[in-house]
Order: C-alpha cells, then sequence, then structure tokens
C-alpha cells in the first residue's frame, strides 16, 4: 500500500497562506522609505548661488555693485603752458586696484599739455578696485581731470559716477526750494511731534536721486513716508569739487512742530 501524502500537502498549503513576518515586512519599508526622502530631498528646491565673477573678464562701470575709488594721488602741479578745463580720461583699472597703461586713452582733452599731465596723473593713481558681490574684478572707467589755475587745489580728478561724502566737496549741497511739509493727521491730532532723519544722494542737477532716499532714524515711523516725500521732492545746489558739480550723499533732518497758537 502506497503511504498518503495528504498531511505533508496540507502542511505545504498552510506555510504558503500564513503571513508574512511582520518584523520583515515593516524593515523593508523603512529602507524603501529612507530612500524615497533621500532622493526627494537631492532632486528638492535648492538656493542658487551663482558663481563668482570672471577674472579676466572687464567689466562696464554700470555693471560692478561698487565702482573703483581713488586711495591715494601723488603731488599734482598746475602744467606751465597748460590751460583751464577738463581731460577725461577712460581706461581699465585691474582687480588689485593698478591702472592698466595699455589700455588708457584721452576721450576729451582741451589741448596736448594738459592731456599728457592728465594720463601721467592717472597712471600714478591707486584705487580701491571695483567689486561685484563682494569679489574685486577689473573694470573700464572713465575719470575726468579737472584743470582750474586758480582753484586750490589747482588740478582734480574723481572717478564718474561715484558719490561723496559732505565732509569731502568744497561746496556742500543747499536747499533751495521743497514742497510743504504733509504732518499725518492721525498724529497731528495726537499731538505727536516728530524727527526724522533722512539720507539721499544729491545728483550734479540738485535733484535728488531716485531710489537714494533712505531713513537713518525716526522717533515714530508713521512719520516716515512724509519725510521721504518731502525729501524726494526738494531741490538743492549741487555740490562742487573745484568748481565741478559732484553727487553728494547728504543726511537731511525732517522736523514735524506741532503748530502753536498766538
Amino acid at each position: 500500500m502506497v503511504p498518503r501524502r495528504d498531511g505533508a500537502r496540507a502542511q505545504a498549503r498552510r506555510r504558503r497562506a500564513a503571513p508574512a513576518d511582520c518584523g520583515a515586512l515593516n524593515g523593508g519599508s523603512m529602507r524603501r522609505a529612507v530612500l524615497l526622502g533621500l532622493v526627494v530631498a537631492a532632486c528638492g528646491p535648492t538656493t542658487f548661488v551663482p558663481p563668482p565673477p570672471s577674472p579676466t573678464r572687464v567689466y562696464g562701470a554700470s555693471e560692478v555693485d561698487e565702482l573703483p575709488e581713488i586711495v591715494l594721488t601723488p603731488p599734482s602741479h598746475y602744467p606751465a603752458g597748460g590751460s583751464d578745463g577738463v581731460v577725461l580720461v577712460r581706461l581699465v583699472i585691474d582687480s588689485a586696484g593698478n591702472p592698466e597703461p595699455a589700455t588708457l586713452v584721452v576721450v576729451q582733452g582741451s589741448d596736448s599739455v594738459t592731456s599728457a599731465a592728465a594720463r601721467a596723473l592717472v597712471l600714478k593713481t591707486l584705487f580701491r578696485p571695483a567689486r561685484v558681490r563682494g569679489h574685486v574684478v577689473q573694470v573700464s572707467v572713465d575719470i575726468p581731470v579737472e584743470f582750474a589755475a586758480e582753484a586750490v587745489p589747482p588740478v582734480t580728478l574723481h572717478v564718474s559716477g561715484d558719490v561723496y561724502g559732505e565732509a569731502a566737496v568744497q561746496e556742500r549741497p543747499h536747499l533751495t526750494s521743497s514742497a510743504t511739509l504733509a504732518y499725518p493727521a492721525a498724529l497731528l491730532l495726537s499731538h505727536v511731534p516728530g524727527r526724522v532723519v533722512v539720507q539721499a544722494v544729491v545728483d550734479t542737477t540738485g535733484r535728488v536721486e531716485e531710489g537714494s532716499v533712505r531713513v537713518l532714524q525716526s522717533s515714530d515711523a508713521r512719520f516716515n513716508q512724509a519725510a521721504e516725500d518731502y525729501v524726494k521732492a526738494a531741490r538743492f545746489t549741487a555740490g562742487r569739487i573745484a568748481g565741478r558739480g559732484v553727487r553728494v550723499l547728504v543726511e537731511l533732518p525732517v522736523e514735524f512742530k506741532l503748530p502753536t497758537r498766538d
């Protein structure tokens, strides 16, 4: 007689039907979840960091965040046989702040004597280099060199587009006209006085440059907008160095005074 195998087959069926090991399933699920998280993190949005500026590129003056600044100029004298006027020199300032002689051209000059003197002066001037995103770069700039025999000093130069502090100019901007200062109604009704100090750049025409106005100090932030509007509408005499108009960074206190009864 052949022995029955029903018992063995039944045991096999029971093993196939038995639930999987929960620990094994949970472990596999955890590993898949961790891997999925790593993939999502790797593919998710990241902050874009722009590459550093090219050390070989020559930037235009309008492309840099900080223009070169004059650090040191040699002693200069009015050239014998020269004439009053402005010589405009264009050249590249390298990333160390040195003028590159091979790039220098005289764009505008009154005569050969003052043009030669301007070239020599600019090439001996030391600059703080221009910057883009905090990195020093090469930049092409225009440098007006002004000759005025009766001025003190008789020869001056600057980087076109730069801004001077009030202490650095010979003639500071002076307020010539302004709009009526608008006192915020809520503060006026509450009898709240105020004072706001506003900073702005006055250009060579005596107007406040758009985008240069900002509040430095304020007794109450509710006065700020009225103070900014007042400064934007103001007109000034231009700041000057050796008679030449320059851009000047000024600080203007704006007082909000309560009306008094007579």
